[in-house]
């Protein structure tokens, strides 16, 4: 089974000896003071920009906040405005039945339009025609 990473062995068993792997160490990079100044400058306008990108998604959370807010007080009051409109519904249902009612037609005739009712042999009615 191979390990990851492992050296190959130059022998074998006991008595093999393996050799040492040269290491290589890279030089030491020299920078100028120019350099430096430029990764700087640029360090400081990554803040600068990262600070503008949160204060624009700070702005962004908050108008979408208040306009979830502002939804919701809209969505309430027209839940407000709906069982109002349902209760004079049913009143209005209520009033039309009671107004097609014969008691109620015959006492509002009789008390203010003072109307009296016919006697029956007064009432007549027309032959069927024969043709």
């Amino acid at each position: 089974m191979a390990i990851s990473g492992a050296r190959p062995a130059t022998g074998i068993g006991i008595f093999g000896r393996a050799r040492p792997r040269p290491r290589t160490v890279a030089p030491p990079r020299r920078r100028s003071g120019a350099g430096r100044r430029s990764r700087q400058i640029t360090g400081v306008s990554g803040v600068l920009v990262a600070i503008a990108a949160a204060a624009g998604l700070a702005l962004f959370y908050l108008s979408q906040s208040s306009h979830v807010a502002a939804t919701g007080y809209q969505i309430a009051g027209l839940h407000s405005e709906l069982a109002e409109l349902r209760a004079d519904q049913q009143q209005l249902i209520f009033r039309i039945g009671e107004s097609r009612s014969p008691a109620v037609i015959t006492r509002r005739a009789t008390g203010s339009l003072h109307l009296m009712p016919l006697p029956p042999a007064s009432v007549t009615f027309a032959q069927p025609s024969t043709k």
